[in-house]
């Protein structure tokens, strides 16, 4: 699955939903054999509504609840001196 030529251009993808029910043949079709499935015919739209699928169906999420706090606190850190600051 690649997604080359795809237009990155498209405001507002994630936002949108997508056709529901080419999303569940795209599911369908993707649990059943991966490597028949053409996405070059889909739009941003309808592969963002995919992706977003996939991500909201993972057993676990991608960023826990521990390292969303590990995240944040790091965010708050004062980042290190360099060399050129000592100076």
């Amino acid at each position: 699955m690649h997604f080359y030529g795809i237009d990155m251009s498209v405001e507002g993808i994630f936002r949108k939903n997508g056709n529901i029910r080419r999303l569940k043949e795209l599911t369908d079709a993707i649990d059943r054999d991966p490597s028949s499935v053409d996405l070059t015919q889909d739009n941003a739209v309808q592969l963002a509504a995919l992706l977003k699928k996939f991500l909201r169906e993972l057993p676990e999420p991608l960023l826990t609840f521990k390292l969303h706090r590990l995240l944040v606190a790091s965010q708050c850190m004062c980042p290190p001196r360099t060399m050129s600051s000592r100076i």
